[in-house]
């Protein structure tokens, strides 16, 4: 109720306009999401492993908040995290072990 899907009022030729601009934006949010997703869901090896590199980067041990489509804050969330967390982040995402 109330709601308007302002891309269907736009005409088809500005609609792949806009989707053409923000696909880099979308695609750049692609990885902490399934980054967050596979700690989260990984208890018995992933998980560990996150907490071990944690603790090598002196960071306190929190889990990675999910983009949560229903959530109107939660993408910044996961972005401002990924910011403080970006080290270990990398270091993770670098073990092609995991």
């Amino acid at each position: 109720e109330g709601w308007v899907d302002e891309m269907e009022q736009l005409p088809a030729c500005e609609r792949q306009a806009v989707r053409k601009s923000v696909g880099p934006i979308r695609f750049v949010l692609v990885k902490p999401c399934k980054l967050a997703f596979k700690i989260i869901h990984s208890t018995t090896k992933l998980l560990p492993a996150w907490y071990n590199v944690l603790n090598k980067c002196k960071l306190s041990q929190r889990i990675m908040p999910c983009d949560i489509a229903t959530r109107w804050n939660s993408t910044f969330d996961m972005l401002t995290f990924a910011l403080k967390y970006h080290e270990a982040i990398d270091i993770i995402c670098a073990n092609k072990n995991m």
